[in-house]
């Protein structure tokens, strides 16, 4: 008995089905475009004294070595304070306890560094991925404003007179939001 020899036309042609692919697609753009409304980036306008808005105005436009505050939060380290000046870092760490974050030893540390840099009032916040929103919102609260009617010194260009206002950091900028 004899092998049959199959030959295969290489020269012949097919038809491509598409219809599978463009049924996909159709269901996944209108995915896309609906979670794009969920993941945009956002500013949240205060309403700041006039005084406060022309000293954050003059850290951004000053050309010398700035000194830049970070705040790092993480469930396992806590929040961390980094003071960079002068190509120096200085920590201060804050510990969580059980998960747990201590908002009011924060909020303390925070008064410590604003009174130390009275014309600083950005800070960066580089929170983990394992942070829960409402620990973000509380460290931008405490971070913001000081609670028990400390007051610190700003410069007032237009009397020409240090005045004193209750806002620490009012501008907080996250600095880890391209990261996976």
């Amino acid at each position: 008995m004899r092998a049959k020899k199959y030959q295969i036309d290489h020269n012949s042609e097919f038809e491509l089905d598409l219809a599978p692919l463009l049924a996909v697609m159709v269901k996944l753009v209108p995915v896309l475009l609906m979670s794009s409304a969920f993941v945009q980036m956002m500013i949240i306008e205060t309403e700041l004294p006039q005084v406060v808005q022309e000293a954050i105005q003059r850290q951004e436009q000053s050309k010398d070595e700035k000194t830049s505050i970070t705040l790092e939060m993480s469930n396992a380290a806590g929040v961390k304070i980094v003071i960079h000046e002068k190509g120096q870092n200085l920590v201060d760490s804050i510990p969580a306890k059980d998960g747990q974050f201590d908002f009011q030893t924060v909020h303390a540390k925070l008064q410590e560094v604003k009174k130390k840099y009275p014309e600083i009032f950005k800070v960066d916040l580089r929170p983990s991925g394992d942070v829960a929103y409402e620990n973000l919102v509380k460290l931008m609260d405490e971070a913001r404003k000081s609670r028990n009617q400390t007051k610190f010194p700003v410069f007032d260009s237009q009397s020409g007179k240090s005045v004193e206002t209750e806002y620490m950091f009012p501008e907080i900028v996250f600095v880890n939001t391209l990261e996976g």
